[in-house]
């Protein structure tokens, strides 16, 4: 776990250098599988050199940091995450559209009446929408998170997202 949470910062460290069109967001959410789960994740992007690549390519990596609300038996409880999530992204005019799968390293899993997340390692994809202002940008998404069927149960969380970003 140590080995994948470094390798994300040295790939993530190693992209800052020829960041160009780099962003800094930050999302918000709540679990609409259950209302005590709630998530802030602060992410940073870095587009990805496209140019003569076919449709899909990604244009973004984007590497993330999450704490999260979660309900226990014994009460509210907290939980961390980190990702890293290659990005498609198609904007038109003041718009965009994008979506994304990526690796997602949970501090502990999670187990209560609502969810369940039996593994450290999960998968996350998101789909969302927005406008951009200058290369800011104010969205919405819907994310999901499961273990793929590595482990059972696997129950999975799903997410609705406020996004909000600015270029650095």
């Amino acid at each position: 776990m140590r080995r994948l949470v470094a390798a994300l910062v040295l790939l993530a460290a190693a992209s800052v250098a020829d960041a160009g069109d780099s962003q800094l967001a930050l999302w918000l959410g709540r679990s609409f599988d259950a209302d005590e789960t709630d998530i802030a994740r602060l992410t940073y992007r870095w587009p990805l050199n496209g140019q003569n690549k076919s449709w899909w390519w990604p244009q973004q990596l984007q590497l993330g940091a999450g704490a999260w609300r979660v309900p226990d038996l014994d009460g509210p409880t907290h939980r961390y995450d980190v990702s890293l999530t290659p990005v498609w992204r198609r904007e038109s005019g003041s718009g965009y559209l994008e979506g994304g799968i990526g690796l997602y390293l949970l501090s502990h899993t999670i187990s209560n009446d609502a969810n369940s997340l039996p593994t450290a390692l999960e998968f996350g994809s998101h789909v969302g929408a927005g406008l951009s202002f200058a290369k800011a940008s104010v969205g919405l998404a819907v994310q999901h998170i499961s273990n793929a069927g590595i482990k059972h149960p696997n129950g999975g969380i799903n997410f609705l997202l406020v996004t909000l970003s600015a270029p650095l």
